[in-house]
């Protein structure tokens, strides 16, 4: 449900250039479905949820779960075919719901829509097994002859456009035990386990196949004729198929499937999979004899999808090549390795530069050159590979895909178009940041004053650039929001108060469902929370010392009391908005919100301190210290005696060897958890607990070459503050405060640890500027740590703000997740940048509530409530 990658994100993109925004948001007028815009029969109700309206008879009841139908349909029949059903269930009185518009129906079917999802027009709930018996064959009647995309996560029954799943008719979640929220339906137990909905036709275990589906499950589960090929490998996944390292069943070398599913995987122009593969296959077929291209080998059908054959060019690409061997990732790299970068970097580029113009002479534009889309062999050769969007050369019409970054502006074509990707890859190379760019030209050539102040470039190099990216644009003009940061600390007022202002002038407290833009999950938890909602912005603005309007306030507290389902925890729950209500002087609805976050405790399984068990014990220790209450103590201390048990219990679900980890989510803030119940309780055996979580949460990484210290998150070595080693150096550094002989050989490589982690944190380049997962935590943690020789770096993390801050209507503001929008939320956007600059310029203790992660000098005093 949390929306991390682009092709999730993708979707919070339709509606508003600037920022994130549901997709329900977007602009569909003219193509609204008419079953919809007709008045509702009498006993009936009509109401939009999303991007689907719901249709049902009033004072009708569903059930919780069962079998429900979907329909699918093209895009060319899709009114048609939600007239039809609409009057079909309106007479038989079955509850229904449709895809408002053409233009929602191509979102949710777009080739990086959620494949387990897609292709569903139209979901059917029949009340009980017996009407489910009878509306299949009735509906796979009335539909014959239609067709439509296949939807992956159901059985097709018999060879209609219906599909059947069993999953929840009402929305079920709850947090796993890595924190994240899971769709669930309820086990015969009144359990929630998942009801998933993965592109795979599953079955919970205790539920039985009806009758009507038996012959059609059967089938599905048997598969139709043999597949020609031994799939090794997946390589990729979309919704319009995926592409897959394979070999021959007969025998031979590897080779590439590129796959495409009929009707599915949609761009803007309404072409599906396998019309784009067919191009694909043609323009290839044109290009046979470069060797900068993959050789096409066949073409097969099988299960009604198309699969291209392709040569298998081995080597990696040029994004995995490039953050392999980037010189800023680490710190303080040697000027013999940016020489030797920009040698090899410039000299890939020339290669690409060679490949695009052989393309180019045979009349054919790649439009999709990115660094993903390009594969460097072992031999250095390179070679450009997925031709689904290419075309002839000489088309003035745009593609209809794009990877962001890499897309020519409006009104470019041909081969003026490719030269654009081509610069647009020639600064990524040397500072990979896009699509930033696209929220502000101007930051062209800001980035591209940063390439030459950091790489020995051929001369000339930067003024080239910056006159390409520039052909066809007004003049870039200064970069005010990057000026801002460039006379840090000196001008640290000026910088508070501009963001500040951002904040203020981006807020909308006349909509419910968020306060301020930020991270599309905020619109999952209602707005409300620390990590992506008001809250969070709001705590930021308290430690800044800026003006908090009431109305700010009171939108907070009716969120509140607007959330149906509203979870605990300290950052995307109840916990947190009720430490900041406190700090907002609000103690009678703080103390309201925390009873609510109380009676929620039993449906906590995550341990952490974003979500989970943690977290929730912090704020209850904080309110103990601010009010007296012993009874919120004792709840905190059980809940350490539930995390102790989990803690020493082997094979904990709760705390798995390759769970999440890192401050957020992961032991280490389960260990800053122990901490504080050991500065409360002073007993010893708290501290033996954070002890126990740091060494487990400390053999999760490792010292890399370039000496920094990081942890290991999913296959990436991370020093952020949020999932990596920043936060888990800052919890070491008040552990070694507190254990009586820092000279012992664990806490000496304890504290060899946290100096890795200083060091890893000189690095001059990190690509977000986030708080817990960019530069802004970096900043927090260097300043929190408060070593005097780390200051410098400090300052230059400042000044390096500069390289993302754009100006939205001439205020500064920051891009949020993977640079697509921007934010002012405290996780992603101004929020979490004012919090970090508050602790570099101001010495602020904490940058969530209750979260104090100053690092003492050994044997000084520890605040004793946290450092609110």
């Amino acid at each position: 449900m949390e929306a991390t990658t682009i092709p999730e994100l993708m979707a919070y993109c339709q509606a508003d250039p600037a920022f994130f925004e549901p997709p329900w948001h977007m602009r569909d007028e003219n193509s609204l479905f008419s079953a919809g815009t007709r008045p509702c029969p009498p006993g009936w109700r009509r109401r939009a949820h999303g991007l689907w309206t719901v249709v049902e008879p009033e004072g009708g009841h569903l059930p919780e779960q069962g079998w429900k139908i979907h329909v699918s349909a093209t895009a060319a029949d899709a009114d048609t075919v939600c007239d039809l059903v609409s009057a079909f269930c309106l007479a038989r009185g079955v509850t229904f719901k449709f895809l408002r518009s053409g233009a929602a129906l191509r979102l949710l079917n777009s080739k990086y829509a959620d494949r387990g999802g897609s292709g569903k027009l139209l979901t059917l709930y029949p009340a009980d097994d017996t009407v489910l018996g009878e509306l299949l064959p009735e509906l796979a009647a009335l539909l014959k002859g239609f067709t439509g995309p296949y939807v992956l996560s159901d059985v097709r029954y018999e060879d209609s456009p219906v599909y059947v799943r069993y999953g929840a008719f009402v929305p079920l979640t709850y947090t796993a035990p890595g924190g994240e929220l899971v769709y669930a339906v309820r086990a015969p137990d009144g359990s929630l386990v998942p009801d998933r909905r993965d592109p795979v036709f599953t079955v919970p275990e205790w539920v039985t196949v009806p009758e009507v589906l038996r012959a059609s499950a059967e089938r599905r589960t048997a598969g139709g004729e043999e597949f020609p090929y031994l799939i090794e490998k997946s390589l990729h996944f979309s919704n319009g198929g995926g592409v897959y390292l394979a070999r021959a069943r007969d025998g031979g070398g590897y080779v590439v499937l590129v796959e495409a599913r009929p009707h599915a995987g949609l761009d803007r122009d309404g072409a599906d999979a396998v019309a784009r593969l067919t191009r694909q296959r043609q323009v290839l077929e044109r290009l046979d004899g470069l060797d900068c291209v993959p050789r096409v080998l066949g073409h097969v059908v099988v299960w009604e999808h198309h699969f291209l054959v392709e040569e298998y060019i081995e080597g990696e690409t040029l994004l995995e090549e490039v953050f392999a061997r980037y010189p800023l990732a680490g710190p303080e790299p040697s000027a013999e390795g940016l020489a030797e970068y920009t040698r090899w970097a410039t000299g890939v580029l020339a290669k690409v530069d060679r490949a695009l113009t052989a393309v180019h002479a045979r009349g054919v534009r790649f439009a999709d050159l990115h660094p993903a889309n390009i594969i460097l062999r072992p031999d250095g050769r390179v070679t450009l590979i997925d031709f689904e969007i290419a075309g002839d050369l000489d088309d003035p019409k745009p593609p209809a895909l794009g990877a962001p970054g890499f897309t020519a502006p409006e009104g470019m074509s041909g081969r003026e178009a490719d030269a654009y990707a081509l610069d647009c890859l020639r600064q990524w190379v040397f500072l990979p940041v896009n699509p930033l760019q696209e929220r502000d030209p101007v930051k062209y050539a800001t980035l591209t004053d940063v390439i030459t102040a950091h790489f020995p470039v051929p001369e000339g190099f930067g003024a080239r650039l910056v006159r390409k990216l520039g052909e066809g644009r007004e003049p870039f003009g200064e970069d005010t929001a990057a000026r801002l940061f460039a006379g840090a600390p000196e001008a640290w007022p000026a910088v508070r108060e501009a963001l500040v202002a951002g904040i203020h002038a981006s807020a909308t407290p006349g909509r419910t469902d968020r306060l301020f833009p930020g991270d599309p999950q905020q619109f999952g938890t209602g707005g409300l929370t620390v990590a992506c909602g008001a809250a969070g912005v709001l705590w930021a603005l308290r430690r800044a010392g800026a003006a908090v309007p009431e109305e700010y306030t009171e939108w907070l507290t009716g969120a509140v009391r607007r959330a149906k389902e509203p979870r605990p925890g300290l950052m995307d729950g109840l916990h947190g908005v009720a430490a900041t209500l406190d700090a907002l002087g609000r103690r009678d609805e703080a103390l309201e919100v925390l009873g609510r976050a109380r009676a929620l405790h039993s449906g906590l399984r995550a341990p952490g301190l974003h979500s989970g068990l943690a977290g929730a014990g912090l704020g209850l220790l904080g309110f103990a210290s601010l009010t007296g209450d012993g009874e919120l103590r004792a709840e905190a201390l059980g809940i350490g005696e539930t995390l102790a048990a989990e803690l020493g219990r082997g094979g904990s679900p709760m705390f798995p060897p390759q769970g999440r980890v890192g401050l957020e989510h992961g032991l280490t803030g389960v260990a800053y958890f122990f901490l504080r119940l050991h500065e409360v309780t002073g007993d010893p055996r708290h501290l033996g607990l954070a002890r126990t979580a740091l060494r487990r949460e400390t053999d999760r990484g490792q010292f890399l070459p370039d000496g920094g210290f990081r942890l290991l998150h999913g296959n990436r070595h991370l020093v952020y503050l949020g999932p990596g080693s920043g936060g888990l150096a800052l919890v070491l550094a008040r552990y070694l405060a507190r254990v009586p002989d820092p000279t012992a050989p664990e806490p000496a490589e304890f504290a060899r640890v946290v100096a890795g982690v200083r060091h890893a944190c000189r690095a001059a380049f990190v690509r977000h500027p986030a708080l817990f997962m960019g530069r802004a935590g970096v900043i927090a943690t260097l300043g929190l740590l408060d070593v005097p020789e780390d200051r410098p770096h400090v300052r230059e993390h400042v000044r390096r703000l500069s390289w993302h801050a754009v100006s939205h209507e001439g205020l500064p503001a920051f891009p949020g997740n993977q640079l697509l929008r921007l934010s002012m939320d405290l996780d992603s956007g101004n929020a979490g940048v004012l919090v970090a600059l508050g602790v570099a310029f101001d010495q602020n203790a904490s940058i969530v509530p209750f979260l104090d992660l100053r690092a003492p000098a050994t044997g000084e005093p520890l605040p004793e409530h946290g450092g609110r």
